[in-house]
């Protein structure tokens, strides 16, 4: 059974699993865990785990405890505070690393930022021996802004570790995620930018591509090259369309209109933020708007 046989039909799978046999159904959610968040699909995995995890209730089935533990992460927004509870004696209680590569990363992003750092600490510890997978993600948790002591300066070079192992082997989301956080941690130079755009698009994640985009055009434009710099505000403008994004197409907007401003374009940069103030609920996009829209009015008075 592979990833392509089930393709976007997991979440069938599981469901007709747990009319059957609730065991194996938990071994689907678990053994699909980096299929679906490779793939931007969380709201899949949380699906197929809140299914799960309604019929087994605070039960957790002998010898299925990570895989127990997997379907509390994925299912974590609905889950109930008892399953929380079961899940951390789990992590509490597990000896050396985990048997899914997977579970080290995700209890780290979805769980770690609410657990003391000593706990984070002490869980990567224990994950150090896995397999060469779970030791680059070990890394990479290592070097994740304010998950552990870390100082900047080990911090970076923890996730520069976790993108070389990444890179050795070949594996296109590790690396992504690896460039991600180094571009939080340590700045975004212009060909981290594109290689993490790069990868993003391969691995279809399609808000990650127009954040980058975005990114990558500001990047541009603060070095002058501003035909680039629109060319990629552009295509993150149609992302964000097709792809129902609205945060994205607001960005884009604004980045639109600080190019068109440093072209002397004035009413193209004010058409461009009056589309941003027309979308709703975006508050700090408004805000941004106005703000942009305020320092143009000023330039046009002294002009």
């Amino acid at each position: 059974m592979s990833y392509v046989e089930f393709g976007g039909g997991v979440v069938s799978a599981v469901e007709r699993a747990c009319d059957t046999d609730l065991r194996t159904a938990l071994r689907l959610v678990a053994r699909y865990s980096r299929y679906w968040w490779s793939r931007g699909l969380e709201d899949e995995a949380a699906a197929a785990a809140e299914r799960v995890l309604s019929m087994l209730g605070r039960t957790v089935p002998v010898g299925l405890d990570e895989e127990y533990l997997l379907a509390v992460i994925h299912g974590a927004a609905s889950a109930e505070q008892e399953q929380i509870e079961l899940a951390q004696q789990i992590v509490d209680t597990t000896e050396g690393p985990f048997r899914y590569s997977a579970t080290v990363l995700l209890w780290c992003l979805v769980f770690g930022p609410f657990e003391p750092a000593e706990v984070v600490e002490d869980v990567l510890a224990r994950n150090e021996g896995g397999e060469a997978w779970t030791r680059a993600a070990v890394e990479l948790c290592r070097g994740y802004p304010g998950l552990t002591r870390a100082t900047t300066e080990e911090a970076a070079q923890a996730l520069r570790t976790a993108l070389g192992r990444f890179r050795m082997l070949e594996d296109d989301w590790g690396t992504f995620l690896a460039l991600s956080a180094l571009q939080q941690s340590v700045g975004a130079p212009l060909e981290l930018t594109t290689e993490a755009l790069e990868l993003a698009e391969r691995l279809g994640l399609d808000e990650q591509v127009g954040v980058l985009l975005c990114r990558r055009g500001d990047l541009y434009r603060a070095q002058g090259k501003l035909d680039a710099a629109r060319h990629d505000y552009s295509m993150a403008l149609v992302l964000g369309e097709r792809a129902e994004l609205p945060e994205t197409v607001a960005e884009a907007h604004i980045g639109l209109a600080r190019a068109a401003r440093c072209c002397g374009h004035v009413q193209t940069a004010q058409a461009h933020l009056s589309a941003v103030l027309e979308l709703p609920d975006l508050e700090d996009a408004h805000y941004e708007a106005r703000h942009e829209l305020a320092a143009l009015e000023q330039v046009s008075a002294t002009a």
